[in-house]
């Protein structure tokens, strides 16, 4: 009876170990990073990046430098270190400065994404004007800006808080979208 229970014992571990046998690496190496997410590999990586892209008439329409950049070419996306944009103005008043912690530029879509104290100002004749905000959309084809995070507009004059907004830089229009509070000070 010994013997039997003997075994069955070692029958039992010996069929274990060979059901366990493809999952030991895996069990293994999961003890030394538990729940470390696997991130996506680029296909290429830059440093120090320039991107310019031109209007349907040949005018540079923005410039877009970043520290690093990683590109994915299955999304054919673009993910920026500190990036930074020139947007040229067509009235001629200045360009318009964006800038934030991480963006992506999404070639597909034709758009630019920031991420982390996001800040776009333009320098005019009456003073700076500036929109900060968590996370921005650029549509360079079309100059228009979108967000539905929490921002502040800052003028010379004014100061204003809202949730939201649809921007037309050419035009100079903003939407703002809701809980909108603003404070101006006569000058």
């Amino acid at each position: 009876m010994k013997n039997r229970l003997l075994g069955l014992t070692a029958a039992a571990v010996l069929l274990a170990f060979l059901l366990l046998w493809d999952r030991i690496p895996e069990l293994l190496s999961s003890r030394d990073r538990p729940g470390a997410p696997q991130l996506p590999t680029a296909d290429s990586y830059m440093t120090n990046t320039l991107t310019r892209r031109f209007d349907q008439d040949g005018r540079l329409a923005y410039r877009l430098t970043a520290d690093r950049g990683s590109y994915f070419e299955s999304r054919d996306q673009l993910i920026l270190a500190a990036p930074r944009l020139l947007a040229e103005a067509a009235d001629g008043d200045g360009p318009w400065h964006l800038k934030a912690n991480t963006g992506v530029l999404h070639n597909v879509e034709r758009h630019v994404e920031l991420h982390d104290q996001v800040v776009v100002w333009r320098d005019g004749p009456q003073g700076r004007n500036e929109l900060s905000t968590s996370k921005l959309l650029y549509y360079p084809d079309s100059s228009q800006l979108r967000t539905d995070r929490a921002l502040v507009l800052r003028s010379p004059s004014s100061t204003t808080e809202a949730v939201g907004l649809d921007a037309d830089l050419e035009q100079q229009t903003y939407r703002l979208l809701s809980q909108v509070r603003s404070v101006h000070q006569p000058r």
